[in-house]
């Protein structure tokens, strides 16, 4: 055979070759077509389109990989027969966290998003506060969720009137800072809740309608200020005074002291004041009082009365005896005198000495003679002046 012949035919077996490819291709193709189906897949309301081998809705979704659960929703039911064209919708369930003002709960929704999901719940908690916004999506692990919702509540700030408020928070820290009352550490805040016998306390505290909430302002600063010191008595016993006499030789002085304090207030009323330290400025001096410790010898035995004279004005008139002499010294001639100090008349008597020795009524109502009287009986008990012992001695007359 001629090298042309031999071309031919091989060109003639290729040709035979490549029809009979076709024609299996073709035949092969149709087979495909008529073994599949088309169907439009939705799960949680995403579309596509699935081309598949699986005659029923069960074998999609195993074909497509997707495990239903108990509470997944499928439509139509998994053992029906597809056909092309078929829509298959699968809504999945998923699990709702949900914490309202602190009470925690779950809830399985085929819902997608947050929004929806509260409304199948029952509640959508249209004036309260999510934790996530409304429009979140939500996935098949599900969604925690934290509500606030409005609490109608009784503040009270420091001094001022409590008001009644409505406002969204949970605790107590919430409620003063949608009231932008500014606090620190130190400060306090108190919630009386009815039907409740004590108070809860603390910015961490869950509040409740019908609350009432008091907020104080507690502030504790060191301030230093000067302070008087009294003196301390001495008293120093004098033989030479009766025992029921006395006398201050040495009023002292006042002391000066700069002292340091914690001062703690509670809504700027002071409620502590802790001493940190104190130094003295000026020292103070005793005050130094004289006592006598001298028995008064035993009075008199009093006169037989006589009758009554007619009563008399009391005559306060001045001389210049000896007696006027020590009135001059003790109370300036003044035979009428009584200052408040216990010591009445021109002389100065006590009370005791002037009854002791026979007076009637005060020593300063009656008159200039009837004090030298008394006076003249107090002399001749004791043998001289020493009743009036730091004018006596002035004037040189004997004690």
């Amino acid at each position: 055979m001629s090298n042309a012949s031999r071309k031919l035919t091989r060109n003639r077996a290729l040709l035979g070759g490549l029809a009979g490819a076709a024609v299996l291709s073709a035949g092969g193709a149709a087979a495909y077509a008529e073994m599949t189906t088309t169907v439009n897949l939705t799960v949680d309301d995403k579309t596509s389109e699935v081309t598949t081998g699986a005659g029923t809705v069960a074998e999609v979704l195993e074909d497509q990989g997707i495990e239903i659960g108990e509470r997944d929703v499928v439509a139509p039911s998994p053992g029906t027969a597809l056909e092309d064209g078929d829509n298959v919708t699968i809504a999945l369930a998923k699990p709702v966290e949900l914490d309202v003002d602190g009470e925690e709960s779950t809830h399985w929704v085929l819902a997608t998003d947050v929004a929806s999901a509260l409304g199948e719940i029952g509640d959508r908690y249209a004036d309260a506060e999510l934790s996530v916004s409304r429009s979140a999506s939500i996935g098949r692990d599900g969604v925690e969720v934290e509500v606030v919702t409005p609490k109608q509540v009784t503040v009270k700030v420091a001094k001022h009137p409590a008001k009644q408020h409505e406002i969204v928070a949970s605790t107590a820290a919430g409620i003063l800072s949608e009231l932008e009352v500014d606090r620190d550490l130190d400060d306090k805040v108190e919630i009386k809740r009815p039907g409740r016998d004590k108070s809860l306390f603390g910015y961490a505290r869950e509040v409740q309608d019908g609350d009432r909430i008091i907020f104080s302002h507690r502030s504790t600063k060191r301030e230093t200020r000067r302070e008087k010191v009294q003196p301390r008595t001495v008293r120093r016993a004098d033989s030479s005074m009766f025992e029921d006499q006395a006398k201050t030789v040495d009023a002292g002085r006042t002391g000066i002291r700069r002292a340091t304090y914690d001062v703690t207030r509670v809504n700027l009323e002071v409620v502590k004041r802790e001493k940190v330290r104190g130094t003295m400025v000026r020292s103070p001096q005793p005050r130094v009082v004289v006592y006598g410790t001298k028995q008064r010898p035993a009075p008199a035995p009093a006169p037989t009365p006589s009758p009554s004279p007619a009563p008399v004005a009391a005559n306060y008139a001045s001389g210049s005896s000896v007696w006027d002499q020590l009135a001059q010294c003790e109370s300036g001639g003044n035979w009428a005198i009584n200052t408040g100090n216990g010591y009445y008349g021109g002389l100065q008597f006590s009370l005791s000495t002037w009854q002791a020795y026979g007076g009637s009524g005060y020593p300063h109502e009656n008159s200039r003679e009837q004090q030298i009287a008394v006076a003249e009986r107090v002399k001749a008990a004791r043998g001289g002046y020493g009743d009036w012992p730091s004018c006596s001695s002035s004037l040189g007359l004997p004690q």
